[in-house]
């Protein structure tokens, strides 16, 4: 819309409002058309604009309302108002003056259509460039725009505003889809990309005309932070654009949102400080969670005993240390109260390992993990002192009844059970048997071994002296005699393996002792020997 003032063109400003009526504008008029057809280029130059003699005849049209003469009249003593009008002049924002009759509605509806035109413009020239001053400037005078005009003065801006949101969302979805050209090397770059686009000091100083625009803008920001903190490995990137968001004017419900989203990154970009701070550190205990995790597929394939297993455990690292470090190291405490519980369900699932297993649940029960992990390790102890019940007598050696039985230690046994006697037409029995192997750990075979050696060295010491009284008797008790030996020799035999065996705090093996164990015990009940029947 082209501004032209009638009373200006015509050059009636020294004319009061009174005097002029169509009698002196026919007159005016007919000499300014004069002009412009003596003139070389046929054009009126109005403040850098060429008017034809119909732009004029409009503008000339508007005298014949009276309340636009009084308007007309004043604008033309108001040059920089005037010539804002017509050329958006920076002079009037610079200097911008209060004046009674800008309080008037109906001088502010007449001039508001060219106003508005000129403040867009300036309004988008300014933010794209960085001219704050002019900017504030221009705002300043919105009372002098009506609310009918106000999608006018801001379009542009506003326009240029969605188009900023629009490239911030196209990003944000190449980011998402992994097609951007950022990468965690420059990744940074964003930060300043979103600052330049929508700067705080200058979106903060817009009217509640474009609070909507603004809290689009916050959203637009969150869901690209959210996006970088899902792709990349940053939290910098992310705390900084939730910082940036969080420095404009918004009023939305999501602003909680946005406050909470801030509260997380910070608080994970903190630790991440923290964490690099104390990198050497972390890398020492790294280490330390390495070597335990490798010693997990040790004992599940069963090259490390769970014995070791808590050996090891205990031997690698200082507990009170691990647990004094401060809060950088949580993830790491509970990276390694993980692996000590793998290895305690190994020690279970792979070697039946009940007294090591829980001695391991019990170790990472010290360590300051998270409450999760606390909460599942204590779970994990429950199920296994409940096993531990189920199981006892089975999973320990049932002659110490405290150590684990051990490979190439078990006793090796065969019962019987008698399915069927017959008398006639002659005696005979029916019966079935199993080969029963019994565990036993290393340290009971040993003093099983030991009092049976002595066991058979006095039964054929005995033995070999009952024969040599019954010779000496010349002949006449031999047999007595060697019965008497090898009966007397089991009897001091069986004396010194129950001594052996009572020295030793254990069991002895025989098989009253084996018929006890939980594996034979029902089954003795139901008629099940150690002795194979005859008939």
């Amino acid at each position: 819309m082209i501004y032209v003032n009638p009373i200006e063109i015509l050059e009636l400003g020294d004319k009061n409002v009174t005097e002029i009526d169509s009698s002196l504008i026919k007159k005016a008029k007919r000499r300014l058309f004069a002009d412009i057809d003596l003139s070389d280029s046929g054009l009126l130059d109005y403040n850098g604009q060429k008017l034809t003699k119909s732009d004029c005849e409009r503008a000339i049209e508007e005298l014949e309302d009276k309340e636009k003469i009084e308007f007309y009249s004043h604008l033309a003593s108001n040059f920089e108002l005037n010539t804002f009008l017509a050329n958006g002049s920076n002079e009037l924002l610079n200097n911008l003056k209060q004046e009674s009759i800008y309080k008037l509605p109906e001088f502010v509806n007449f001039i508001s259509p060219f106003f508005a035109s000129k403040i867009d413009h300036i309004l988008l020239k300014s933010f794209q460039k960085g001219d704050y001053e002019l900017f504030s400037s221009a705002l300043r005078a919105e009372h002098l725009i009506s609310k009918n005009d106000l999608n006018k003065a801001f379009k542009s801006l506003s326009n240029e505003i969605q188009q900023r949101i629009n490239e911030t969302d196209k990003l944000t979805k190449q980011i998402k889809e992994e097609i951007s050209d950022y990468s965690d090397d420059n990744i940074d770059n964003v930060i300043q990309v979103i600052k330049s686009r929508f700067p705080t000091k200058f979106l903060n100083k817009l009217p509640i005309f474009f609070q909507s625009q603004i809290n689009k803008i916050a959203a637009s920001i969150n869901f690209l932070q959210l996006n970088i903190w899902n792709e990349y490995n940053t939290t910098y990137v992310p705390v900084s654009l939730l910082e940036h968001l969080l420095e404009l004017n918004i009023e939305s419900v999501s602003k909680p949102t946005f406050e909470k989203n801030y509260s997380i990154v910070k608080k994970k970009h903190q630790e991440r400080l923290e964490q690099e701070k104390n990198a050497p550190l972390l890398k020492e205990w790294a280490k330390i969670l390495i070597s335990i995790q490798e010693k997990v597929e040790d004992v599940e394939n069963e090259t490390f005993s769970a014995t070791d297993a808590l050996n090891f455990v205990k031997s690698t690292f200082d507990l009170d240390k691990l647990n004094s470090l401060p809060q950088f190291a949580d993830e790491i405490r509970t990276q390694i109260g993980y692996s000590i519980r793998s290895m305690s369900i190994a020690s279970w699932n792979k070697q039946s390992d009940i007294k090591n297993s829980l001695a391991l649940i019990d170790y990472a029960l010290k360590i300051n993990v998270n409450k999760s992990a606390k909460e599942k390790f204590i779970q994990d102890r429950t199920e296994l002192e409940e096993l531990e019940k189920k199981y006892k007598g089975v999973l320990l050696c049932h002659f110490c009844e405290s150590n684990t039985p051990d490979k190439g230690c078990e006793i090796n046994t065969t019962i019987y059970k008698e399915t069927s006697r017959s008398w006639f037409p002659r005696r005979s029995v029916q019966y079935t048997y199993s080969e029963i192997t019994i565990p036993r750990c290393r340290n009971c075979k040993v003093v099983h071994s030991k009092g049976s050696n002595n066991y058979y060295l006095v039964f054929f010491g005995l033995l070999i002296l009952g024969v040599i009284i019954g010779a000496a008797t010349e002949g006449e008790h031999f047999i007595t005699g060697g019965i008497i030996g090898a009966v007397a020799g089991w009897i001091v035999g069986k004396i010194i393996e129950g001594n052996q065996v009572k020295k030793g705090g254990i069991k002895d093996s025989s098989d009253s002792t084996l018929a006890s164990h939980p594996l034979l015990v029902e089954r003795t009940k139901s008629g099940w020997t150690f002795s194979k029947p005859t008939a």
